[in-house]
């Protein structure tokens, strides 16, 4: 990873850990992905299940539906939904492709250091257990 965008992604895990200890301003910011998503459906692309998945695994620890998360995958996960929903990244959205590449950086970084995880949730959440707790 380039050092500017390690750099941001490391001040983004710092804003990320204050998320994960607020469930209502994680919940906010979930919706605000969410909103972004549907809204820029193709510039989300190849990264649309991914992300949904990691919206999904977010809301679901907010929750407390889905608790067997590491730490560290959570974090992670809110780096990567901050750092989409942040217009005004390393490189902001409003220029035209080349804004959107470094979001497609970061999130493909977090997706590949938080797969094993990820996968487990998708897992869990096929077998419909979650539905259980509604």
């Amino acid at each position: 990873m380039k050092r500017g965008l390690k750099k941001f992604v490391k001040a983004a895990a710092k804003t990320a850990r204050v998320y994960a200890e607020d469930k209502k301003k994680t919940e906010h910011l979930l919706d605000e992905a969410a909103r972004k998503a549907r809204r820029e459906k193709g510039l989300v692309g190849e990264f649309a299940d991914d992300l949904g998945a990691v919206l999904r695994l977010l809301r679901a620890w907010v929750k407390g539906r889905y608790k067997v998360v590491p730490w560290k995958t959570i974090v992670l996960a809110l780096v990567a939904v901050i750092y989409f929903v942040d217009p005004l990244d390393l490189v902001p959205d409003f220029i035209p492709v080349v804004g959107y590449v470094d979001d497609a950086s970061v999130i493909a970084f977090v997706l590949r250091s938080v797969r094993k995880d990820l996968e487990k949730f998708l897992e869990w959440e096929g077998e419909g257990r979650w539905q259980v707790s509604d």
